[in-house]
């Protein structure tokens, strides 16, 4: 335990906090204030390898006390490199330049053309205005490096993108002397990063230009470290301000996430690395092998190499996270549908600490009315209503579906207030009934039958017959535009365009919201497997893995089964999370990625089952092998 804070602190010169340094040896210090510090003293004291800073109030290892020197009484080599762009080793160097910064202000400077003994890409040639011709008669990196390990002495390094320019410097010091460069070394980009939130980009350009920093040859060497100077100046005094004294303190700050703490990260590089480049289900787990969160990804090796970096959108809990994982597996599912709703499944059945249960589905919206009592309402839902309700969706983001609701408020006049209604003409109506957005019948204007025929036209419309609205919205355009009244025209035909986004709405998905059986055909990216989703009833019901386009039958089967039983319980939120994944992966993606089919009540089972066959047959193209696939519950066996 302790060679690991050991190990730890040598990579933070301004050292840790102790609840930074608990944080890394308990998943969960408790609730004592006393404890923690006590048992560092403890364990750290004793060991003259460690430090205690009681004015920072932190603890350090001896060998950077060196480091806790101003910043003003620090002398810095700003570098720059230009290279072939031809990988990262010392041969790729074709000119170095660096400048002395010594109490604010430029003492020596350096510059050398190194030919690298190789031609130059043509696009290189054009960045820099370097070409062969004037590299031919130039000394080679092994003639120029002691000069420029003289020049810089035991100084403090810094470049713009430090990793870049210090991945050639260490090469060429290993292949020259035998080992890595030992300089402390700040990075201007990643200061940026921290000092200067504000800013989009914080390339080299983009901070010249923000500070008003000429930029005279630039991508040259010398050029460029005479831009980086500059742009060091400005960041000091940034730093400064901030009350970030001394150097040990700038080379912590670098590395700080956006959260204040040290961003650090102990997933095993390589194995993330390695990791597929296909769609799956990844988990991370502490180091004593506990499950602390399970994630989806369309990209293995993508998504989980994007926690390795300290990200701007990293937000406080995921930088949590990210400290406490040691560990990642993971799981290729053969599509990003698959992924989500095995994400889903696992997450419900194992509830990672790291997991909020519902946050991981996909954002979706639903319109819906009630059908029962004698005055129905509208309102906005965020998943499939069970009940006597009829529904409309699923839509993008609730502002959307705040759109449509509106115009069928406008369009039919139906309530939209807390579904507890007696009415009585005592009654004072809100807003939307003395505007005539609503009949009010709170107030007892409207008798029941008389809102039912308000109903039953609405009910029309979510039926797929836009026809009388669309005419009504006509009629209304033409009014207003006649009366000279062009603002109301005009909000009759935003309503009108979203009356049409409806009708597409209705057309293509509707028969979702309205809870009708379907299934849905997705191949996998080898076109080796099909992957079948059954809803029935507004339930993820069968989910099967099909290679041949006999397995079909077997789901087949499954869905006559399910569909004899003929019991309609409540939906509950766990029975809808495949559906409402599904439907968000309908809405966003369509046919274009699989096949979907209605399944109709009242069809003929054998049509169906031809067509159900014929798009498997497809799907999986004509190397399709003869296994069987078995259809099973989607909780039951995965």
């Amino acid at each position: 335990m302790r060679q690991k804070l050991y190990e730890y602190l040598l990579e933070r010169p301004a050292g840790a906090s102790p609840r930074e340094l608990l944080d890394l040896i308990f998943t969960q210090p408790g609730a004592d204030p006393e404890f923690g510090p006590r048992f560092l003293r403890t364990l750290l004291a004793p060991d003259p390898r460690f430090v205690w800073r009681a004015t920072e109030g932190c603890w350090s290892v001896g060998a950077h006390e060196a480091l806790a020197r101003p910043l003003s009484d620090t002398t810095f080599v700003v570098v720059d490199l230009e290279t072939t762009g031809l990988g990262t080793s010392a041969a790729g160097i074709i000119e170095l330049g660096a400048a002395r910064v010594c109490s604010g202000r430029v003492v020596a400077e350096f510059a050398q053309l190194v030919n690298p003994g190789v031609r130059l890409p043509p696009f290189i040639t054009r960045l820099t205005g370097i070409d062969d011709a004037l590299l031919a008669e130039q000394p080679s990196i092994a003639a120029v490096w002691p000069r420029f390990v003289e020049f810089l002495a035991d100084d403090v390094i810094v470049a713009h993108n430090a990793a870049y320019d210090l991945g050639y410097l260490n090469s060429a010091a290993v292949t020259l002397d035998g080992r890595r460069l030992p300089h402390a070394h700040l990075c201007t980009l990643k200061l940026a990063r921290r000092l200067l939130p504000e800013l989009r980009r914080r390339g080299l350009d983009a901070l010249a230009a923000h500070f008003g920093i000429p930029q005279t040859d630039r991508h040259r060497a010398l050029g460029d470290v005479r831009i980086t100077v500059e742009v060091l100046f400005q960041l000091l005094e940034r730093l400064a301000a901030r009350g970030v004294v001394s150097l040990d303190q700038a080379l912590d700050l670098q590395h700080h996430a956006r959260d204040g703490r040290r961003f650090v990260c102990f997933l095993p590089r390589e194995k993330v690395e390695q990791l597929p480049d296909a769609a799956g289900v990844y988990r991370f787990f502490d180091a004593d092998g506990r499950l602390l969160y399970v994630g989806k990804a369309k990209s293995l090796r993508e998504r989980v190499g994007s926690y390795l970096h300290n990200a701007a959108g990293h937000s406080n809990k995921t930088l949590d996270l990210i400290r406490h994982a040691r560990d990642v597996r993971v799981a290729v599912t053969g599509s990003e549908l698959e992924a989500a709703l095995d994400e889903a499944a696992a997450i419900r059945r194992e509830q990672p600490p790291y997991n909020r249960l519902g946050k991981h589905l996909p954002r979706i919206a639903f319109i819906k009315l009630t059908l029962s009592g004698a005055f129905p309402r509208l309102s906005i839902t965020g998943k499939l209503p069970g009940g006597r309700a009829r529904a409309i969706g699923p839509f993008r983001t609730r502002d959307e579906a705040e759109r449509v609701l509106q115009l069928l408020t406008r369009l039919y006049q139906l309530r939209t207030c807390n579904p507890r209604l007696r009415p009585d003409p005592a009654v004072s109506p809100c807003f939307q009934g003395q505007v005539g957005a609503c009949t009010a019948p709170c107030t007892a204007r409207v008798s029941a039958a008389e809102y039912r025929r308000q109903v039953d036209a609405c009910l029309r419309l979510l039926d797929g017959d836009t026809t009388a609205a669309d005419a009504e919205l006509t009629r209304r355009s033409e009014a207003h535009s006649a009366g000279l009244r062009f603002e109301a025209a005009a909000r009759v035909q935003r309503d009108i365009g979203t009356l049409r986004l409806l009708a597409r709405r209705l057309r293509t998905l509707g028969w979702i919201a309205a809870r009708r059986d379907f299934r849905v055909l997705q191949p996998v990216a080898d076109r080796s497997i099909v992957l079948a989703y059954v809803v029935v009833d507004g339930r993820l019901a069968v989910r099967a893995r099909l290679t041949d386009e006999g397995a079909v039958d077997a789901v087949a089967e499954r869905i006559a089964t399910l569909r004899a039983t003929g019991r309609r319980p409540p939906l509950r939120r766990d029975d809808v999370d495949g559906t409402t994944i599904l439907a968000a992966w309908l809405r966003d993606r369509g046919e274009a990625e699989g096949c979907v089919f209605a399944i109709e009540a009242n069809g003929e089972p054998a049509t169906q089952l031809a067509e159900w066959r014929a798009a498997c047959r497809s799907l999986l193209g004509a190397d399709a092998g003869a296994l069987q696939a078995v259809a099973a519950e989607p909780e039951a066996d995965r």
